[in-house]
C-alpha cells in the first residue's frame, strides 16, 4: 500500500519558519504526500515564498479566524487517506511519515498515532527528548488522557475517515482544542504510538505560564464536554479534575502566585481525595520552606511542555 498523506500546516507571518517546515516535509523519505499551507492572512513574505515551490504544495491564503478554523479547512481540502498537523515553527525528520504509515497500516482499528519528539529552542537546538511515560499505553487510553495531553499535536497522523464520525476542530476552544480531539478520538478508536523521536518540536522562552485563568477556564471546559458525552463515565470526574487543579497548582506556584496555588491544591485534593500527588504537595508546601519548594517544582516545568496544547 502507498496511500497519499496529507499534511496540514497552519501559518501566521512565519515566513522562514514555515519554508523550513515544509521543507522538512518534502524531505520525506515516504514521497506519495500533499502539503496543504494555510495561511491565516500572514502580512510577510509568505505567499513568497510558496511560489512555484513544489506541485505537492497547495498554498491557501485566507482571513485569520484562528488556528482550529485554518485547520479544518485543512482537512475538508486533504485528499489523503491519512493527515498529519504540523505547526509552523516544528519540523518532521526524514522518516517520520513512513513510520507513521506502516503503523496505521497495520493496526486497522487505530485511529490515531502519534510519536516521540525532540524539543528544539528557536535556533533549532535540540534541547531534550519528549517522551511521556503515559504514551506507552496503546489501544483504549481515554481515562489516562483525561488526567493530562501528553500527545504533542505536531507528531500526530489520523486517518480522515474518524473525522466523519467525531467531527472537526472546535473553533469555540483555543489552547486545549487538540486535547477535545485526541479525547473524541480515544473514545472511538484506538491510539497508537511510535517511541521514535520523528519530529522536532520548537519551544519559546515564554509559552508555559501565559494566561493561567484563561486556560484553565478552557481546559475545564474540554473536561465538561467529555463528561455531558460520556455521563457513564461520571465516576471518574474527580480524578480528572483533580489533576487538573493539580497542574495549574504546580503551575501557580512556579509562577509565585502562591495564592492561586493553595486554591488549586485544596480543589484538587477536594475532589479526588486519593491523589497522593495534592498530598505530598501540599504537605511539602506547608512544612517546607516556601522557596525550596518553588525550586523543587521547577523539576516538574516539563509538564507544562504541554505540546499538544499549544494551538499556533
Amino acid at each position: 500500500m502507498n496511500p497519499l498523506v496529507s499534511v496540514v500546516i497552519t501559518t501566521h507571518n512565519r515566513a522562514e519558519l514555515v519554508f523550513e517546515t515544509v521543507q522538512s516535509v518534502l524531505e520525506q523519505t515516504y514521497k506519495n504526500i500533499e502539503i496543504i499551507v494555510i495561511d491565516n492572512e500572514s502580512t510577510d513574505d509568505t505567499r513568497k515564498k510558496f511560489e512555484g515551490l513544489d506541485r505537492r504544495v497547495r498554498y491557501v491564503h485566507k482571513k485569520n479566524e484562528g488556528a482550529c478554523k485554518a485547520r479544518n479547512v485543512g482537512i475538508t481540502l486533504a485528499q489523503g487517506e491519512y493527515i498529519g498537523f504540523l505547526d509552523s515553527d516544528d519540523l518532521y525528520l526524514p522518516g517520520k511519515i513512513k513510520f507513521c504509515v506502516e503503523y496505521l497500516d497495520s493496526h486497522p482499528n487505530y485511529g490515531l498515532v502519534h510519536t516521540a519528539a525532540y524539543f528544539i529552542d528557536e535556533k533549532g537546538q535540540v534541547l531534550e527528548e519528549y517522551s511521556h511515560s503515559q504514551s506507552r499505553h496503546l489501544g483504549n487510553i481515554t481515562h489516562r488522557l483525561l488526567l493530562r495531553n501528553y500527545i504533542c499535536n505536531s507528531t500526530v497522523v489520523v486517518r480522515k475517515t474518524c473525522f466523519e464520525r467525531v467531527g472537526l476542530f472546535d473553533e469555540g476552544i483555543f489552547a486545549p482544542a487538540d486535547w477535545d480531539m485526541w479525547l473524541r478520538l480515544s473514545e472511538n478508536y484506538g491510539v497508537g504510538y511510535i517511541g521514535l523521536p520523528l519530529t522536532k518540536y520548537r519551544v519559546s522562552n515564554n509559552y508555559i505560564l501565559k494566561n493561567l485563568s484563561a486556560s484553565k477556564a478552557e481546559e475545564v471546559r474540554v473536561l465538561e464536554k467529555y463528561f455531558t458525552r460520556n455521563a457513564r463515565d461520571e465516576s471518574f470526574r474527580g480524578r480528572a479534575f483533580s489533576g487538573l487543579h493539580l497542574r495549574y497548582a504546580q503551575a501557580y506556584l512556579i509562577s509565585g502566585e502562591l495564592k492561586q496555588f493553595k486554591e488549586e491544591i485544596v480543589k484538587s485534593s477536594r475532589v479526588y481525595p486519593l491523589n497522593l500527588k495534592s498530598i505530598f504537595m501540599a504537605v511539602h508546601f506547608f512544612l517546607l520552606r516556601k522557596d525550596l519548594v518553588r525550586r523543587l517544582s521547577h523539576k516538574i516545568i516539563r509538564n507544562y511542555k504541554q505540546i499538544g496544547s499549544q494551538i499556533r
